[in-house]
Parts: structure tokens; sequence; C-alpha cells
């Protein structure tokens, strides 16, 4: 009997030697403890912690792996020695309270007393006295020495360094835990294995890579054996720094030194391959996992449940819920809730809720994220009925709703703006005793932001301080962000400041908000300062922050600044990426600078960054802008070569070139290329090539591509398309048409957005149609548009060219209002209405205002005032403003030179003009050859030939223009100024060292000698010129007629009246006039006959029937004033091929009407067959002929059109 009641004590002895050998502090004291109280018969009973990890030590007997080895262990019985820990610690807390104690005195019971009470297993006592011991000012070495003096005496066990690193770690002290492993390691003592793997753990948290392998070597020369959860730590380590190749040698390494990997191990790559879309790699891992036997857990399951989840793949994870189960691993809270949230987030609330019920039916209670989540979801989906139902049904669960669940709700109303149901559910939060919180005062004012509320969003913010609810940071950001998405700046100012008074200082987020915000309203310098008080307040910019800078700097056409940011962000040690690149590349491409974008190219690609479309995209803008264009097609060639290089936009790219060098029938070809290689044009190509037929002045075309192509719903109606349709129409003289497209688009409900009108007001403004721009003014306010800083901007340049001050001075006022701060182009405005107005001192006044008080201003600002100074012939003003430039640091550019140059021609000051260039010239910027050229004819005229021929050899020297260009300049000036004895010599000696003139040249020498009828002379330059194989032009031709018909030789002037027309050159009214007056005078039959038919054919005039010769001569004669009324009413020559255009606007709109809906219609069928020759084909587009409905609508404007044309 006694020996069968004594088999349990044994067992548990026999277990507890185990442990002690296993170095398991916990478990050896508790178990002991239980052995001494059952051989004592003494009652001690143990504390309830120490009971519990009894518990856990007889479990871990239990279900220890190797049962039957413990049958061949060798078991010692260790004597029990009493120590009195609790006694020791009553002590140690008497004796710290006496006064006059030393410090090393303090130090050494302390240690003491620690050595006591782990002997005495009181290992959270021991921790207690560590940590007060740390505390102390005499550094960690002392505390390791004082322990080390203590040690032996205390006769204590290496746990109490153990503990100590562990204190250590508990206070983020991790170099001080390390420090105390290498402390010990000179000592020859080692921590646990379990303590070297917290150790390790903390520097991973720590992101001390170098210190976490240079401990893990330490630990292995060592002799401390590695278990399982250190190569977790090790796995984990490897992939969060993405070597995965590395973590699956690690996994192989493991394997073969006989340490067998655990759920968690594959739990750990699991959840890594999935964070970083390795989805291969975790699937293998799985299938590993289950060859080796290692069986899936639910921790597993839901790493795999969250992923499916995270990308929007709910649906998947509810099947892998539905096999975890068939392998009978159950589902736990944490499971239902990802899935849950992952639906709420797809918005399907339907599959959400039925979740919801799957997990209540296996009796798995739902917490309250579960509910917290629901109702978050049915909110967002507007359902605020069904979410008042799961709050009750979560409070009748025994879940309290927390500020989290009412700030869903809150949320959820103001998004919807459903804000008379607010006051509702703040009631009730106050009966339920939750306060209203930031959080949910945050919601609100979001809510109302974002709904354009933000008078009543700052009156909320005002009442939450009343009721001394303190806004954090977020509250504020979330104002700030709405008054900047409607531009109003100032207010967003006005909040910062009520930030910083209430004590707050930005965060990352709100800086990068502002950041952001600034840089996409323009204001770059206010970015920067963002961007400084980002980095002052020790926050790290991110690659979006520095990327939407290097975007801004690159907008604003400043581009070395953004390749030297781009420096700066190397410097601060993030590298730029691909987008960052991408910014720059792409600005130096739309601003043609080819060789840099190049440049920028290689540099990418030396960092390891690959190109994307929008790289190649960038690289073949700056060859096509920069007029490369054989370059581009061979780049896009070899782009078509590489897989998924080319896209919709380096189509749409080549297509802007083409059609802007007119080449029709290769923009259709490309387009034909585009949908073999399976791109589908979309509305950009569409847009595209109408915005090239427009800039070609090919209105008519692209009218009939656009209305054929939506007619086909090929393309879909946008205001980009009508925009352009309407600026092309303007711009060519067709107003009234435009206003007609204009206003149909808008009665078809056409949604023109702020920057669509900005456009047509553009265009409008320019023409001087202020009446038009009224009306589409009060079209904007009918329709709640808000009008941006490009709208205010446009009006002001408008009304200032009206010399309309009062408007200006109202829209000054109305944009200040509405919280925008004027830039340069609103003070250029301002100024140059001054400057209309000819108040030049209150223009002078506002630049010297602006220019103190710290507005952006630079050379535009002043250069409109130096333009009208200039035009006056004020100089010395002019010169004085020079002055006050320089003294505001404000560097001339290139038209601040040509403004004053001008100016000094104009008063003759040849001189200072030359000395202007001089500047210029100093400046780094070269002057141009019409420059040169006009100050040499002007020092011709004055009668400086000596400065002339000084300039000459400067225009050489310079590589203005070529040397022939620079030496016919000189004789033109001679020539024009009646110096021609010195024209003609300089004009022998340019033939004699075989420099040959230009065109016109020949064309001045003629015309001199004609005048002096020296028509001999002329012709004589004539052959000269076709020796030197040059063509004569109109002008030339039109010279050498007027001379001999001047000179009476009417036969040799119709001969090259005839030469110039089998050459391809159409005369001109001169040529025409000159060649009537002859014929008139003299009797010419045929000639005049042949003349008169040319006239016809060219629709100048028009005649029924010749007659006989008396009829010849009226007909000549009224032919004539017809042609010399033309010469003041048309200018030639025309834009459609050769029709005139009419100067007289009223004239002019009307024939260009007449010219697009019946005249042209004819003219146009050709180019329209071939557009849909070559698309139809290619099922892109076709197009015949304008929409009926256009065609009848403008029936009158035809009829009355045609009545004009035949008065004409």
């Amino acid at each position: 009997m006694a020996v069968a009641n004594s088999l349990p004590c044994i067992a548990v002895i026999i277990s507890l030697t185990w442990m002690v050998e296993a170095r398991i502090p916990e478990i050896y004291s508790c178990a002991w403890q239980s052995a001494y109280s059952t051989f004592s018969g003494e009652s001690m009973l143990p504390a309830p912690w120490m009971v519990l990890d009894m518990e856990k030590s007889i479990y871990t007997f239990l279900t220890v792996h190797r049962w039957e080895s413990l049958n061949c262990m060798k078991y010692r019985l260790s004597s029990l020695r009493p120590v009195h820990g609790r006694l020791a610690l009553k002590f140690l807390n008497w004796l710290i309270k006496q006064p006059n104690l030393e410090l090393k005195h303090v130090t050494h019971i302390i240690c003491t007393t620690t050595h006591i009470l782990v002997r005495a297993r009181m290992y959270n006592f021991a921790k207690t006295t560590l940590k007060h011991m740390l505390q102390l000012p005499i550094g960690l070495n002392s505390v390791f020495g004082a322990l080390m003096e203590t040690y032996t005496v205390c006769n204590s066990n290496p746990a109490v360094f153990d503990l100590l690193i562990r204190v250590c770690l508990r206070d983020k002290m991790v170099g001080d835990a390390v420090q105390t492993f290498y402390l010990m390691g000179l000592r020859g003592l080692m921590p646990s294995v379990c303590t070297c793997n917290m150790v390790l753990g903390s520097l991973v948290r720590e992101q001390k890579v170098d210190m976490f392998w240079s401990f893990f070597k330490r630990m292995l020369t060592k002799g401390i054996c590695p278990n399982v959860a250190t190569f977790n730590i090790l796995l984990n380590a490897l992939c969060e720094r993405g070597k995965f190749k590395n973590a699956g040698f690690l996994l192989r390494k493991m394997e073969e030194s006989g340490v067998y990997p655990t759920a968690v191990t594959y739990n750990t790559l699991l959840n890594w391959y999935c964070k970083k879309g390795r989805y291969k790699k975790a699937s293998e891992l799985i299938d590993s996992m289950t060859s080796k036997g290692v069986k899936a857990d639910v921790c597993t399951y839901n790493v795999l449940i969250d992923n499916l989840c995270r990308e929007n793949r709910s649906a998947k994870g509810y099947l892998l819920l539905k096999r975890m189960r068939r392998n009978m691993v159950y589902p736990n809270e944490i499971t239902y809730n990802t899935l849950i949230n992952g639906f709420v987030k797809e918005g399907k609330i339907g599959l959400a809720a039925k979740v919801f019920d799957e997990m209540s039916s296996f009796n798995l209670l739902p917490n309250i994220i579960t509910y917290n989540t629901l109702i978050a979801g049915h909110c967002r989906m507007g359902n605020y009925g069904e979410a008042l139902r799961l709050m009750d049904c979560m409070v009748s669960c025994g879940l309290r709703p927390n500020e989290v669940t009412y700030g869903a709700l809150l949320n959820g109303l103001s998004k919807h703006d459903e804000f008379g149901s607010v006051s509702s559910v703040l009631e009730r939060m106050r009966m339920d005793g939750v306060g209203v919180g930031h959080i949910s005062y945050t919601a609100m004012i979001d809510g109302l932001c974002k709904n354009g509320m933000l008078e009543e969003a700052v009156q909320l913010l005002d009442d939450m301080l009343k009721v001394s609810v303190s806004p954090d940071v977020v509250t504020y950001s979330v104002l700030i962000n709405g008054f900047f998405r409607v531009g109003k700046i100032n207010n967003a100012k006005e909040i910062m400041c009520k930030m910083y008074k209430t004590g707050l200082v930005p965060n990352s987020i709100l800086c990068s908000t502002l950041i952001y915000n600034y840089c996409k309203m323009g204001y770059l310098e206010e970015a920067l300062h963002a961007y400084a008080i980002m980095n002052l307040s020790g926050y790290a910019a991110d690659h979006f922050t520095c990327n939407v800078l290097v975007a801004t700097f690159c907008r604003c056409g400043r581009l070395e600044e953004a390749e030297y940011f781009m420096d700066h962000m190397n410097r601060m040690g993030l590298d730029p990426n691909s987008v960052t690149f991408d910014c720059v590349i792409n600005s130096y491409g739309n601003s043609g600078d080819a060789l840099k974008a190049f440049s920028m190219f290689d540099k990418m690609k030396l960092l390891g960054h690959l190109p994307s479309q929008f790289t190649y995209g960038g690289l073949l803008k700056g060859l096509c802008i920069s007029g490369h264009i054989n370059e581009a097609w061979k780049l896009f060639r070899r782009l078509c070569s590489i897989p998924n290089a080319v896209d919709n936009v380096i189509f749409n790219t080549m297509l802007t070139s083409t059609c802007r060098s007119g080449n029709l029938s290769d923009a259709i070809a490309l387009i034909n290329d585009m949908v073999t290689k399976d791109f589908l044009p979309d509305n950009f190509t569409y847009t595209n090539l109408i915005t090239g037929l427009c800039k070609k002045g090919k209105v008519v075309d692209a009218l009939l591509l656009s209305g054929k192509a939506i007619e086909k719903k090929l393309l879909s109606p946008n205001p980009a398309v009508y925009t352009t349709l309407v600026c092309g129409l303007l711009k060519h003289g067709h107003s009234r048409a435009a206003l007609y497209i204009f206003e149909e688009m808008l009665s078809k409900g056409v949604e023109f957005d702020t920057i669509a009108f900005n456009v047509i007001l553009d265009q409008y403004s320019r023409k001087g149609k202020m009446s038009e721009v009224n009306d589409i003014v009060s079209t904007m306010k009918s329709r709640n548009l808000c009008f941006n800083m490009a709208t205010y901007n446009i009006l002001l340049h408008g009304y200032a060219m009206r010399n309309a001050m009062a408007r200006c001075f109202i829209l000054y006022k109305d944009m200040i209002r509405n919280g925008f701060l004027p830039d340069k182009f609103s003070w250029n405005s301002l100024i140059l209405g001054y400057c209309k107005s000819k108040s030049f001192d209150v223009a002078i006044k506002i630049l010297r205002w602006i220019t103190l008080q710290g507005f952006e201003t630079d050379c535009s600002t002043f250069n409109v005032l130096f333009s009208k100074f200039c035009e006056r012939n004020e100089m010395k003003k002019a010169f004085d403003l020079l002055k006050q430039m320089n003294q505001f640091s404000v560097t001339p550019n290139v038209d601040t030179y040509n403004a004053l140059f001008n100016g000094l021609i104009r008063t003759s000051d040849f001189d200072k003009a030359h000395r202007l260039l001089q500047a210029l010239l100093e400046s780094g910027s070269v002057p141009t050859s019409k420059q040169y050229i006009t100050l040499i004819n002007g020092m011709c005229r004055v009668g400086n030939i000596k400065g002339a021929l000084k300039l000459q050899d400067e225009m050489k020297a310079l590589g203005v223009c070529p040397h022939n260009v620079a030496m016919s300049a000189t004789v033109r000036g001679l020539a024009h100024s009646r110096k021609i004895e010195n024209a003609i010599w300089v004009f022998d000696l340019m033939l004699e060292m075989q420099i040959i003139p230009t065109v016109a040249t020949f064309t001045t020498l003629m015309h001199v000698y004609c005048k002096k009828a020296k028509v001999a002379k002329a012709l004589e330059l004539r052959s000269t010129m076709e020796r030197c194989h040059l063509k004569l032009d109109v002008v030339a031709y039109s010279v050498l007629i007027s001379g001999l018909c001047a000179n009476g030789d009417i036969e040799a002037a119709f001969k090259l009246y005839e030469e110039m027309k089998q050459r391809d050159l159409w005369p001109n009214t001169s040529i025409y006039i000159v060649l009537l007056d002859s014929l008139c005078a003299g009797n010419y039959h045929t000639e005049s006959e042949k003349l008169l038919r040319d006239i016809q054919a060219r629709e100048m005039v028009s005649f029924n029937s010749y007659g006989g010769t008396k009829r010849l001569n009226e007909l000549l004669i009224i032919a004539r004033k017809k042609l010399i009324n033309l010469r003041f009413k048309m200018k030639m020559p025309g834009v459609y091929g050769k029709t005139p255009f009419l100067r007289d606007a009223a004239l002019a709109n009307r024939y260009c009407r007449n010219l697009l809906f019946l005249k042209l219609q004819e003219k146009f069928r050709k180019s329209t067959a071939l557009v849909l020759q070559g698309v139809k084909h290619s099922k892109v587009f076709a197009y015949s002929m304008l929409p009926h409905d256009v065609v009848s609508k403008h029936q009158d404007l035809m009829t009355t059109d045609s009545e004009d044309m035949s008065r004409m």
C-alpha cells in the first residue's frame, strides 16, 4: 500500500529530475515544491502561478515525443536547501528605505537578494529587482560585475543572467541584452536557447540586421544549439528582407540537421510568400508540408484566407473555409472576421451577412470586431436600418457598442449626406454612455467636406472645441484637404494656424497631404516649404511624396531642379525609382529635349530599373517634338519587336506626330497597324486625329470624322472632342459655327467641365469676343461649375486687353474672396491692363509691391512693362526698370532683350542696340540672325558701313547664320539705304569669293535696277541667279514683270508670266494688275483673253462672255478695278488650296461658312474617300458627310452666304 501511494511521488520526482537536466527553471521550481510537500508531509501551498506552471509541465511530459527514452535515462536526486526568498525581499524593501546608504552597498544588497530570489524560484520578483538595479546610474558593466561578485557567494545559477537579458529586452534595451550575452561568454557562462531566441526576435523587430547575424554566429561559436524556434526566427528575418532563396536553403539545412519544421515554420514562410505575391512558391510549400506529414492548422488556413481577401478574392477564401472544415480543422473567430471583412471591402454585404450567420450556427460567438465590420459595411452601402438592427443584436449578446461602432455609423451617414440622422445617433451615444470623441467628430467633418459643406465643417470643429473634445492631427487634415479640394488655399492655411495654436504639429501624413495639394495646384514653393517642415520634424518622405515633387518640378519646366532633387533623394537614402525617372524622361520628352531624355534613360538602366511603356512613350515624344521623326520611327519599330513594350499610348504618340506633319495617309496606315496588333483605337486616338486635323486647318475633315465616328459609336461624345472642334473653328475664323456646335453640345447634355470651358473661354478671349465670354461665364455659373485659377487668369487677361479695369478689379476681389492667391499670370494681366490704360505709374507700383511682398514673379511680369515702354519709345524708363529688375535678383531673359532691342532700333540708337546684343551674348544666349540683319540695315541707313561690316564678321564668328546670309544682309541694307554703289561692290565681292547671295538679295538688286529703268541689268542678275542654281520666287517674278511692263516690253513680261505658271508659281494680285495696266494700253487681244481666263479660273472675277475687242477692253478695266479692291479686302495665298481669305471680319465669316458647308464639300470628297478606303479594312471608323441635322440647321446661313459671294 505504501509503495502504491509513493508511486505518483516517484513519477513526479523522475519527471522533475529530467526537467532539471533540460534546464527549465520555472517547471523545476513548481514541481520540486510539490515533491517537497508530498515527502515532508508539510502543508506548503504553492502560489496559483506555480500550480499553473506545474500543470503545464505535467502536460509537457505526457505529450513529449520519444516518451520511451525516459526509461533509459539516469536520475539523481538533489538535496533541497531552504531558501527564504520572501524574507530576503522584505529585508531589501526595509533596507533601501534607510537613509545615508552608499550606492555601492545598495548595489551589493540588491544583487545578493536577486540571487536569493532566483534560487527560491521567485523569478517575477527577481526581474523586478534587476529592473530596479538597471535604473541605477552605474551602467550595465557595473551591474553585471556586481552580480558576478555575489554569484559564487550566494551559490547561484546562470539563470540570473538569463533573467537580466530578458529584463533588458522587456524594457527595449536590446543593445544591453546583447552586451550581457557577450559578457556572459567572457565568464564562461551561456544563456539558454530560449533566451537567445528572445534576443534574436527583438533584433529582428528593431531592424538591426547586422547585429542579428553577428549574434547568431556567436551563438553557434559558443555551442548553443538552435532549436525549431530559432530557425523560425531566422526564416522570418530572411523573408522580411526578401531573401526567399536563402530561406528555402535554410529550411532544407534545418531538416538535414535533424530539426524538424513545425506548422509554425511553414506558416511563417507561407505568410511571407503570400505577402510578396509568390503564390506558386506558397502552393509548393503547402504540398511540401503535406508530404512531410505536418498537418496544416488553423493559422495556416488563416494566412491563406487573409491573403485571398486582400487580393479581393474573398469567394476563393470562402471555398478554402469549406475545405478547412472537410480536413477537420476548425476555423476560429479570426477566420470568420477575415472573410467578413473581405466581403465587406468588396461591397458584397449579402455574402458577408451569410458568413456571419454561418459563424453563429457553428457556435462561434461574433465579437465586437465582427459586428463593427458588418455595421461599417452596411453604412457604406447606405443600409442604415440593417446597421441599427445589428447594433441592437450586438447589445442583446452582451457586447457594448464602442466609439468605433458609432464612428462607422456617423461616417456612413455623413458620406451619404444623411446629416438629419446624425443628431439621433449622437443622442443614442450619450444615452449609452459613449462619449463623442474626436474620431466621431472627424468622421462627420470628413463627410461634410466631401459634400462641399465646408462652412458647416468649420462650425462643427468649433463645437468640438466648445465641448472640450480635442481635435487631433487627422481632424485638421480632413478639413485642410477639404479646402484644398476646392482650391481655397487661404482657408486651408487658417486651419493650419488653428492647429498650431492648439499645440499640434503636422504628422507625416499631413505633410504629404500638403505637399500633394500644393503641387497639384502649382504652388511649388509652398510645397517645398511643407517638405522642409516635414524633414525638420524628423519624418522621412516616401517615394510617393518625392515623386510628386519631382513631377511638379517637371511640370513647371524646372527640370534641372528636378534632377538636383533626385540627387537629394540619393543623399537621403531613398533611391529614385522607375516612376521618378519616368517623370523626368517624360518631361524632357514633352519639352523636345530628346538628348536629355535618353541620358536619363541610360542612368535609369544603370541603376537596374526596368523601363515601362510610359518610359518608352516619353522617349518617343522627345524625338517627335524635337523633329527627329525618322529616329522616332526607328525606335517605334524596335519597340514593336519587344514584348509588351507598345500600347495605345505609344501608337497615339506616333499618331500625334504624324497628324502634326500633315501625313494623313501615314496616319491611316498607323491606325491599320494598330488594329493589326490587336490595339483598338480609343477615344484618345480619335481625339488625337481630330486635333491634328484642326491644327492643320482641316476643320471640315475633323467635323466629318467626329460626326461619323460618333454616329457609328466608335467615338463616345466627350468634352475633349467638342472642345477641340470649337477651338479649331474659332482659330480659323468660323466663330458662328463654333458657337452653334458649343450650344448644340450643351443642349445634348454633354458635361463640359471647368477645364473644357477654360479652353473655349481662352479662344473667345483671344479673339476679343467678350460678349460671348460673358455668356459662357453665365453658363458655367448656371451649371454650378466653380472657377479655378486658370478661369480667373483667362478672364483677367481678356478684360485687361480690352482696357476694362473695373471688371478686372471685381474679378480680383472675387478671386481673393474664394481663397485663390494671385499668381504671376494674374499680376501680368493686371499690369498689362494698367499699361493699356496708360497708367504706367500704377503698373510700376503694383510690380514693386508684389515683388516686396514675396509673390512669385519672373521675367514675364517685367516683360509686360518692357514691351509697353519700348513700344512708346520710352527707353529711359525701360532701362530704369531693368535696373530695378536686377535689384530684385530677377535675371532678364531673351524676351526682355528682344523688347529692348526693338525699342532701340525704333529710336535709331544702333550703338546701344549693339551693346545690348553683347550683353545678351554674355548672359549665355545667342542673338538671332533677324536681330543682326535688322541692326545691319539700321547701320547702313545711318551710313555706318564700317559698323555694318563689323556686325557681318561677328555673325560669321558666332555662327548665327551662314556667311552668305550675313553678307547678303549687308547688301540689302546698303541697297535699302540707297548706297547702291556700295551694295553692288559687296555683291560683286561675294561672287568673286564664290559666295552665293540669297534670292532676296538678287530680288532687292533687281528692284533697284528696275526702278532706275535698267531692266537689262536686272535680267543679267536673273541669268546670274540661274547660273548659281537659284530659282526665282513670286516676288522676283513680280519685280521683273513690273520692270518689263514699265519699260514697254509686254511680250517679254508675258513670257515670264507663262514661265511662272509652268513652274507652279501662282501670280499675286500685283502681277495681275501690272499686266492688266499694260494690256489696256495696247492691242494685245490674245494675251488679254488668256489673262482674263486665268483670273476667272482663280475665282477672283467672273464673266459670261468675252465678246469683241471693245468688250475685251471693258472687261480688262472691270477686272483691274476688282483686283484693286480685292488687294485691300483679301489676303493671299489662301488656307484651303488656293482659296483667298478675306480681311474684313464680317465677310470673312460668311465666306468661310460658305466654304465650310457648300463649296468645300466637293473639294474634300476625295480626301474623305481616301480616309474611308484606308480604314474600312481595319474597321476603325467610316464617315462620308456631315450629319443631316447639322446641314439642315445651316440652310439659312448657306443661302445668305451664297448671295454675299455672288456680290463679291
